[in-house]
């Protein structure tokens, strides 16, 4: 059996993109870590570099970095 990607998101409490992508995850049975920028200033570097942007939602799942809500490319990537 394949082992599940990890699955990191990037968010902040005031994102409904973040709040509608991490209700998916849930929904879909999937457990994810939840870094929120704003408490965290080296996560938000480091989410920065990864992604190139400055806003959020970003998801890490595995090496692939997704930039806003792409429902498709999640999928994808979780085999869902």
């Amino acid at each position: 059996m394949e082992k599940e990607k990890k699955i990191i998101v990037y968010s902040s409490p005031d994102c409904a993109y973040c709040y509608t992508l991490k209700g998916y995850l849930e929904n879909q049975g999937k457990e994810y870590e939840e870094i929120n920028i704003y408490e965290d200033e080296q996560a938000r570097k480091k989410m920065e570099e990864l992604s190139g942007q400055t806003s959020v939602p970003v998801t890490v799942i595995g090496d692939e970095v997704i930039v806003g809500w792409n429902k498709e490319k999640i999928n994808n990537l979780l085999g869902i």
